[in-house]
């Protein structure tokens, strides 16, 4: 590694460690003083255990900021320094000259997906788990119960439930019915249908039907195991009701279970794609910082700071705007997920044009 490489990525961590580390700090103590009314009635166990799985999501909101400051600031104090006029004289590009902080910002969000898909989600479904502070109960996301529910299996067995509960595993009023070629195999009509952990989905007090041609057989039952059902109670109700609590795999499995039944799933999958494209945000921070510090000398340092906060904040409203438009149909999942990431590409792709020619 040479020694300008060095030189850079030192000054760059140190700065994005400082920056990540008071953003977390600062955003974790207004949210507790803001909400200190609202917290000090609560057990303090409840207190440590939301924070403690809070911070993960703080992290994954304040590092896009962290990292555009680093590079902004990392880089702005090299060309105020005139270092960058000095290796660009002995004939180092700026692409090379920046190539740590840039590989560093790439990692990060490859880094960042990782941890959105793995970490993120269980914490926030902890989270979540304690009521949020000002309110008396957990709401929000698919409910935990359904009147009139309807639900089409993976081997295409309908099932309509009068009423099914996602917490108890357990639904009331139960008809099965599968067909074949668009004629009926079988029909149950049960008082309930619960799930047992040893053995499946049982129904309880009714009646099995099977149909042969133009006959019927029909037998009563108490307790009868419905045998080659393959789907689990979290396939019809699943207790991660959030898309923020939920793995690209558990998205991807809901958004199958809701196409099947022919409900809506545009917000789901605006969800799933926005993983991925909101990843990357961190890659984006680290170009358009790193390319607007370029020209320090003319602009300062003081301006920059301002025309990143100002890059910061547009950002984020583009991003949070195209994830609504996606949920509620607006636009098509894939463009709603990257909307932000489009509008500002040419805004990054001008701040290289210009950092080259300075």
């Amino acid at each position: 590694m040479k020694i300008y490489t060095r030189h850079i990525l030192k000054s760059f961590l140190g700065l994005f460690l400082l920056c990540f580390l008071s953003a977390v700090l600062i955003f974790t103590i207004i949210d507790f003083v803001g909400n200190s009314r609202v917290w000090l009635t609560r057990p303090a166990a409840d207190r440590y255990q939301y924070y403690v799985n809070y911070l993960p999501y703080i992290a994954y909101l304040v590092c896009p900021i962290a990292i555009l400051l680093a590079s902004v600031f990392s880089v702005g104090k090299l060309a105020k320094q005139l270092e960058l006029v000095a290796l660009r004289s002995a004939g180092v590009s700026i692409l090379r000259i920046l190539a740590p902080v840039i590989l560093f910002g790439a990692l990060l969000s490859v880094g960042m997906f990782v941890f959105q898909d793995r970490v993120l989600p269980d914490a926030n479904h902890r989270r979540f788990q304690i009521n949020e502070p000002g309110t008396d109960d957990f709401s929000g996301g698919d409910p935990k119960d359904r009147t009139n529910y309807a639900y089409i299996g993976q081997d295409g067995t309908l099932l309509y439930f009068q009423y099914y509960s996602g917490v108890r595993k357990e639904g009331d009023n139960v008809t099965a019915l599968r067909l074949k070629n668009g004629r009926p195999v079988f029909r149950v009509d049960a008082v309930s249908l619960r799930w047992v952990k040893d053995s499946g989905w049982t129904f309880s007090n009714g009646m099995w039907r099977e149909f042969s041609g133009d006959s019927v057989r029909a037998t009563e039952f108490r307790e009868w195991r419905f045998a080659g059902f393959q789907d689990r109670p979290e396939d019809l109700l699943d207790d991660r009701s959030y898309p923020d609590e939920m793995s690209m795999k558990e998205l991807h499995k809901r958004i199958t279970v809701l196409l099947r039944n022919g409900e809506a799933a545009h917000a789901l999958q605006t969800h799933w794609h926005f993983r991925i494209a909101s990843a990357l945000v961190n890659f984006f921070m680290t170009i358009m910082g790193a390319a607007l510090a370029v020209n320090a000398v003319r602009t300062g340092l003081a301006r920059n700071f301002g025309v990143a906060l100002l890059i910061t904040f547009l950002y984020y409203v583009a991003l949070r705007l195209g994830l609504v438009m996606g949920e509620n149909g607006s636009l098509p999942p894939v463009t709603a997920a990257w909307f932000g990431n489009l509008v500002f590409a040419p805004l990054g792709i001008f701040l290289w044009w210009k950092a080259a020619r300075a």
